[in-house]
């Protein structure tokens, strides 16, 4: 068997999907009469057919944009999570007031000596009761508002958790509107890209392969485009079912995409989540709560007094009805059951309960740094990609372009390719960074539990003051204000 040729090596493998698909092929080229070639060229490379645009609602003097503020006030009033968490707090006060309560008397009938050496008996009313001692009661409550105060805390922390999930779905769907605009942009441009190289085809200046080539980029672009349609439909369904009403039609939002982002430093937003956080106040509670618990099981031993007492009337001697009365004080004695083991339990609860505290602190602290890595990284990545990436590919590919229309032989068409796609897989990542950073900022107001963005930097310059030097790598900046350090916006435009 003889060695294989360079053609042989390089035959697109029969697995590949489409590598059955037939070789584009041209009559020679007649100089007197290119226009022969017209009609074949046309039918393989025809004008591309559109894709069927999103109508995007558009806001109007009846229809003004809905603000995130109404969204998130829509949520509070509709969101069933915070319907449960409110019934939550009924439930634990119930309990509260019923562990508190005293047992209830026994009142009833009683009769004695019926039927004894055929004499008559004593018949009356009786009573028992049941005395709580050493303050249990007061004890057994107190375990129980402390469930009543983390039920409110946890309300609280639902709370914010769903205004932050409307936060993060209201940025999701003005992302989207945005990729919406910037994918049907691509494919208008894709297209006319495809068309000048189908001109050039027939003029004798380009291969078959060229138009055939950015025919495919064309197609991929209206790929992204169908995607992004249906990612914008899927974001607003995810926007209303989150505000608890799924039925609400796509509305106009006032905002956009790359509005600024709120300023925040990490050590503030710390200072801040290890201050307020919910989970720490919980894990706080939960330590009170078992010290009181393991007291009342050290006091449930100490005996509660049992109560008895009867009023009769002694019809034992005729003619001589009386009334008498027996009484009865009674008190376990803790021989053999002093609770020792519920008391064991206790402590181990109690020891238990002293690292909570510390747990959350570390998780929080754990969930800050990853919502803060992502929104710092984030936020220099669209600063990058907006001063000066995509402006920079899009200057290339202008030059690639033109230098390839006047030195052909010195710029290849592949050089055009590449810079197409450059293009368009930057504008898809600074679509998808967006994205991320909206969610990373949702996050952090999640952890720092502010209801609004504008409170962010508030809050996190009242726990640790502002750090307004120059060059500070956690010192966030508005989407459209400062450029990177030691970068110049230059005079060039794109």
């Amino acid at each position: 068997m003889g060695v294989p040729s360079l053609s042989e090596r390089l035959q697109i493998p029969p697995e590949f999907p489409g590598a059955g698909a037939a070789q584009l092929a041209l009559p020679p080229r007649d100089p007197d009469h290119p226009e022969l070639t017209y009609p074949i060229i046309d039918k393989l490379f025809p004008d591309l057919p559109p894709v069927w645009p999103l109508v995007i609602p558009a806001p109007g003097p009846q229809r003004p944009p809905v603000t995130l503020a109404q969204l998130q006030q829509l949520a509070i009033e509709n969101n069933p999570e915070l319907v449960q968490f409110r019934a939550d707090i009924t439930s634990m006060y119930g309990d509260a007031v019923q562990a508190g309560t005293h047992p209830n008397p026994t009142v009833g009938y009683e009769a004695d000596t019926v039927g004894s050496s055929k004499s008559r008996n004593y018949q009356g009313v009786y009573f028992t009761q049941w005395i709580k001692t050493a303050g249990k009661l007061s004890l057994a409550r107190a375990v129980k508002n402390y469930d009543v105060m983390n039920a409110q805390l946890a309300l609280r922390r639902t709370r914010i958790s769903v205004l932050a999930r409307v936060k993060a779905s209201y940025f999701a769907v003005l992302v989207a509107q945005e990729n919406v605009l910037v994918t049907s942009a691509l494919v208008r441009f894709t297209d006319e890209v495809y068309r000048i190289q189908t001109e050039k085809l027939k003029a004798g200046w380009a291969a078959a392969f060229e138009p055939a080539q950015l025919r495919s980029l064309a197609d991929q672009a209206k790929v992204l485009q169908v995607q992004a349609q249906n990612r914008y439909i899927s974001a607003w369904k995810q926007l209303v079912a989150e505000m608890g009403v799924p039925q609400m039609p796509p509305r106009p939002l006032e905002g956009r995409a790359d509005m600024p982002i709120p300023v925040v430093t990490y050590e503030g937003a710390l200072d801040r989540v290890l201050t307020i956080h919910p989970d720490v106040l919980i894990g706080r509670n939960m330590e009170s709560q078992a010290r009181v618990a393991l007291r009342l099981a050290e006091l449930t031993p100490v005996p509660d007094v049992y109560v008895y007492g009867t009023f009769q009337k002694d019809f034992t001697t005729p003619n001589y009805i009386n009334t008498s009365y027996n009484l009865q004080l009674g008190v376990p004695l803790p021989l053999w059951d002093r609770n020792k083991g519920n008391i064991i339990s206790s402590q181990g609860d109690l020891l238990r309960a002293s690292q909570q505290m510390r747990l959350a602190r570390n998780q929080l602290t754990a969930q800050l740094a990853d919502a803060f890595e992502r929104y710092e990284t984030a936020r220099i990545q669209l600063q990058y990609y907006r001063d000066h990436i995509l402006p920079d590919l899009a200057r290339a590919y202008r030059g690639v372009y033109e230098r390839h229309q006047q030195q052909p032989a010195d710029v290849g068409f592949e050089g055009i390719i590449v810079a197409q796609q450059n293009l368009a897989n930057a504008i898809a990542t600074y679509i998808a960074t967006l994205n991320a950073q909206w969610t990373a900022v949702a996050d952090l107001a999640n952890l720092m539990q502010v209801e609004d963005f504008a409170e962010m930097s508030d809050a996190a310059r009242g726990a640790m003051g502002t750090q307004d030097e120059p060059g500070q790598s956690n010192a966030a900046v508005p989407n459209r204000a400062n450029p990177l350090p030691g970068r110049g916006r230059g005079e060039v435009r794109p």
